[in-house]
C-alpha cells in the first residue's frame, strides 16, 4: 500500500511534504524579503531576489525528482546534477550550482563527480517557462519523463562526461577566487542575524 501511494504522489503533495520536512513554510519562503539561512557551519543572509524565488520553485522540484538531499552534501550533489543536465535558462541558478559544485569538489568529489554524471543522463526543468501543469502529476512519472537515473545507479564513464565535468570544475574553482569577497558578506550578514536570534549554527538547511 506504501509503495503504492508513494508511485501515485503527486509533484505538488510531494513539495508540500518537501516544505513541511526542511522547515521551509508553507510557501517555501518564496515570497520573503529576505533569506536565512545555513551551509554546514555557516550561516548567510540573501535578499530575495525575484530571479532567486523563480530559479529555486523549479529548484525544489529538482529535489524531488533526484532524491538528493537539502543538507550541504545534498546541495553539492544537485549542484553537479542540475549542470550535468544542462545549464537552462536561470543565471541564478547557474551562479549557485557552480558554487556548490565547488563545495563538492573540495568535499566529496567522488559524489559530486556521480552526482554530475548522472545528470549528464537526464533532463532538467529549467527549460520550461511554467511548471505548473506538472504539478498534480505523480512525481514519478514527472521523473521518468526526465530520464534521471535510479539513486546509486553506476555510470559508465563516458568521455563526453569526463571532458564536461573537467570544464565545470574549472569553472567552478575560478568562481571561487571571483565570489569569495561576495560570499564573505553574505555569511557576515547572517552572523549578525543569528547573533541576534541565538541560532545555532550547525541547525538548517541549505536551501540557497
Amino acid at each position: 500500500m506504501g509503495r503504492r501511494r508513494e508511485a501515485t504522489t503527486t509533484l505538488r503533495e510531494a513539495r508540500r511534504r518537501f516544505f513541511a520536512t526542511n522547515g521551509f513554510g508553507a510557501d517555501g519562503g518564496y515570497d520573503a524579503p529576505w533569506v536565512d539561512a545555513t551551509f554546514g557551519p555557516f550561516a548567510y543572509r540573501l535578499p530575495n531576489l525575484r530571479a532567486r524565488a523563480r530559479a529555486l520553485r523549479i529548484h525544489d522540484l529538482h529535489h524531488l525528482v533526484t532524491g538528493y538531499a537539502t543538507d550541504w552534501r545534498g546541495e553539492a550533489e544537485i549542484s553537479a546534477w542540475e549542470l550535468g543536465s544542462g545549464w537552462g535558462r536561470y543565471p541564478y541558478a547557474w551562479m549557485i550550482a557552480i558554487f556548490g559544485v565547488l563545495t563538492g569538489l573540495l568535499a566529496q568529489p567522488r559524489a559530486t563527480w556521480a552526482a554530475f554524471a548522472r545528470g549528464r543522463r537526464s533532463a532538467n526543468l529549467y527549460p520550461r517557462r511554467d511548471v505548473e501543469p506538472l504539478m498534480d502529476r505523480p512525481l514519478s512519472e514527472v521523473a521518468r519523463e526526465l530520464h534521471v537515473p535510479p539513486s546509486g545507479a553506476k555510470h559508465a564513464v563516458r568521455l563526453g562526461d569526463a571532458g564536461a565535468f573537467a570544464i565545470t570544475s574549472i569553472t567552478a574553482i575560478a568562481f571561487g577566487f571571483v565570489a569569495a569577497p561576495f560570499v564573505s558578506g553574505f555569511v557576515a550578514l547572517g552572523e549578525m542575524r543569528r547573533a541576534t536570534r541565538g541560532g545555532c549554527p550547525f541547525t538548517g538547511a541549505a536551501h540557497a
